[in-house]
């Protein structure tokens, strides 16, 4: 029954790409060939922005906490569109092709554990999802030993500076559940930015015994990203 209700909600709202418009699937084949990877040179080696230079990158080099950060493509064009479609316009479906293109990310960092950044639950109310979550849950990792959890709400990230997103998030996350000694855990979310949401989360996990912690992501946006990118990390 469920596969037939979804046939015919289909042929009655046939879905559309976010990017282009065009119907049949929510993001089509062309718009979806357009995607730029974010890996290769050209970037830097820990936090994976692109740079003109292979210098000390001097937007990472403050990082204490987080090891690194993974992704999967540039937070620009359809890349844009799909993270949008799924946190603002909640077309979840979305998250199967997004978890999709995280494999050879998260195979490659090979993590001992993942925990998907979680919203506060005021926020998840109002959302009613938390795409970290859905993202995770499509990825199909074994669930992690423990939780992290918000314990704060905070403020949008959305036009802060690094340094005020790193203040914004201080002490807004804890961890519950056993020891994580010795272990490489990652981090994931929608979008990473600044690191700033996916740090304060390292902190805490580094604090109960992680000895690495990386941010992985479907979107890397540029640490100075105009604040119509609304992204939060």
């Amino acid at each position: 029954m469920a596969t037939v209700l979804a046939r015919a909600l289909d042929l009655l709202y046939p879905p559309r790409c976010v990017a282009c418009a065009a119907f049949g699937k929510n993001l089509c084949e062309s718009c979806a060939g357009q995607l730029l990877p974010a890996s290769g040179p050209g970037r830097c080696g820990r936090c994976g922005v692109r740079r003109d230079d292979e210098g000390r990158c001097p937007d990472c080099s403050g990082w204490r906490d987080l090891d690194g950060a993974r992704a999967a493509f540039e937070m620009t064009g359809a890349a844009r569109r799909v993270v949008h479609g799924l946190k603002f316009s909640g077309i979840r479906d979305l998250a199967d092709g997004m978890a999709e293109a995280l494999v050879p990310v998260v195979s490659g960092l090979a993590p001992d554990a993942i925990f998907p950044i979680p919203l506060h639950r005021s926020r998840h109310r109002r959302r009613g999802f938390n795409q970290a979550g859905v993202l995770f849950e499509r990825l199909g990792w074994p669930p992690p030993p423990g939780r992290l959890e918000r314990v704060r709400a905070t403020a949008t990230q959305v036009g802060l500076s690094a340094s005020e997103r790193r203040e914004n998030v201080a002490g807004a996350f804890r961890y519950r559940g056993p020891g994580l000694k010795g272990a490489t855990v990652a981090v994931l979310d929608d979008v990473v930015t600044t690191g700033a949401t996916a740090g304060e989360c390292a902190r805490v996990l580094r604090e109960h015994g992680a000895a690495r912690v990386y941010a992985l992501a479907y979107a890397r946006a540029p640490y100075h990203s105009p604040a119509s990118g609304r992204s939060d990390g």
